[in-house]
């Protein structure tokens, strides 16, 4: 029996057999493909597997540009100058010719024998050589100029002329030959003064390489300061009075006496105790151009000061260089410097340097006193405040006393001391009910200046406020006091003085 195959078997018979075909045709072309990928892969280095000594190759490719390359350039449609510089034209400097040399050939000729005669048939010039003679001693030329200044003043210049001599003695002077001289007569007959315009000038016999340098002290020094002090009971012993160039002492209200010390050469470390100002003490402050350091003021003092317009420095306005201590109860215990007090004057601006002589007293080393001997002396002003200077001969000082104590610097330990001793007598009277004083230290009067264990009767004057005040002997001499500290006891007519 014959089996039928059906539409659908065979159409999967055809299909499986094209199939095959098909199967082959399609790997082929995948081989290709892969083959050329794979190439492709390894040619570019897709892969990017590296090695240990890998070389990278690199092509450059060169990019097409065009042959001329053009850059666009702004047009200007207008030009116009943004500056013009006018420029002279360069001139050539003219320098003069150099002198010219005329050269010109001469050649002496002889007209004739009869012209050569007469030449020689002249008169010859006689030359004489000067004999050079050396004198014994030379004597100074005559006078070229003259020029009268006025009748008792003459001035002439004068030549030297060299010589063999290497020096010329004039009037204990020796001078280099040739130089050109000064001769001055001064109206005093019979003595000229002779001064060499230049060169060196030193005395015969000795031999000066260098000039000599004297070192001159300075006439400036720093400005004195007027410290008011205080001398209750409560305030002994005071600090800094050995250090003061100056000490007054004037008799206060309520029968106590203050200090007025001056400080112009040397410096304390603390001074005080510091009290207030009293005219008085203002006028003695501005006789020696100091500046007066107080705390507080009298209302007359304060008047003063104003008016006068005193350099002052008040603890109540400038406390800065002020300070109290612990150990004693107000207002006995205030104190100062005058390192800070100068530092305060400074910042203030008063004047720091003056001329040392608008407030030093007239000094003598060599200045004897005349009366008699002074071993010790006692000012008492009153039952509480009496004074004793005790001479010490060896150290040619007075040794100060108070009531009969020693008085000592509270700093030191070591009692205070004086050079010279002034008794400077004065009237006095009073203002207020507060028992405040006028004493008057402008005028004259009369005292006592002790030194070196002598002394002598005084009077004494004082023109002005600022004026100095002057001491003279009873002859009308002035006085000078010894190189050292000064104390000045001011007295009045009431007080007791025995020596």
């Amino acid at each position: 029996m014959k089996k039928t195959i059906g539409y659908r078997a065979k159409r999967r018979k055809i299909r499986s057999k094209s199939f095959l075909g098909r199967s082959f045709l399609i790997s082929l072309i995948i081989n290709i493909l892969f083959i050329f990928a794979f190439s492709n892969l390894t040619s570019f280095d897709l892969l990017n597997i590296p090695e240990e000594d890998e070389i990278i190759m690199v092509t450059m490719v060169e990019l097409p540009t065009t042959k001329n390359p053009v850059t666009a350039r702004p047009e200007i449609e207008t030009e116009e100058p943004v500056a013009e510089l006018s420029t002279m034209p360069r001139v050539e400097p003219e320098l003069p010719e150099p002198a010219r040399i005329q050269e010109t050939e001469t050649q002496a000729t002889l007209e004739n024998e009869d012209e050569l005669a007469e030449i020689a048939s002249r008169p010859k010039a006689e030359v004489k050589i000067p004999e050079i003679e050396i004198p014994a001693s030379e004597e100074m030329s005559a006078v070229q100029e003259e020029a009268p200044v006025r009748q008792d003043v003459q001035v002439a210049a004068r030549s030297l002329a060299p010589s063999i001599t290497s020096r010329r003695d004039i009037e204990g002077e020796v001078l280099e030959p040739g130089q050109f001289e000064i001769q001055a007569s001064l109206g005093q007959e019979g003595r000229e003064r002779i001064e060499s315009t230049y060169g060196n000038t030193v005395t015969p016999g000795q031999i000066s390489d260098l000039p000599r340098n004297i070192e001159k002290e300075s006439p400036f020094g720093d400005r004195p300061l007027a410290v008011t002090i205080d001398n209750a009971n409560d305030s002994r012993p005071q600090s800094g009075l050995n250090k003061a160039n100056i000490v007054y002492e004037v008799l206060a209200e309520g029968g106590i006496t203050r200090f007025l010390a001056i400080y112009a050469a040397e410096e304390s470390d603390k001074l005080g105790p510091v009290r207030s100002a009293r005219p008085y003490f203002i006028t003695k402050a501005l006789e020696h151009n100091a500046i007066y350091v107080h705390a507080g003021e009298s209302p007359d003092a304060a008047i003063f000061i104003k008016e006068e317009k005193v350099d002052d420095i008040n603890e109540l306005i400038h406390y800065q260089p002020f300070w109290r201590s612990q150990d004693r109860r107000p207002p006995h215990n205030l104190y100062t410097s005058t390192e800070q007090l100068r530092e305060e004057a400074k910042n203030i601006g008063y004047i720091e340097m003056i001329n040392k002589e608008s407030f030093q007293f007239e000094v003598d080393a060599d200045q004897i006193l005349t009366g008699r001997d002074i071993a010790r002396i006692d000012i008492r002003y009153n039952v509480n405040y009496s004074v004793s200077y005790q001479y010490n001969p060896e150290i040619q000082r007075y040794i100060r006393f108070i009531n009969g104590e020693p008085h000592i610097d509270a700093e030191t330990g070591v009692q205070l001391q004086a050079k010279n001793i002034i008794i400077q007598r004065s009237e006095r009277k009073v203002l207020d009910s507060e028992g405040r004083l006028a004493i008057d230290l402008i005028g004259s009067g009369d005292g006592l200046i002790i030194f070196n264990g002598k002394s002598e009767e005084i009077t004494w004057e004082k023109e002005g406020l600022a004026s100095k005040t002057y001491f003279y002997n009873k002859n009308g001499d002035r006085l000078a006091i010894q190189p050292g500290n000064v104390w000045i006891q001011i007295t009045h007519p009431d007080t007791e003085i025995s020596y």
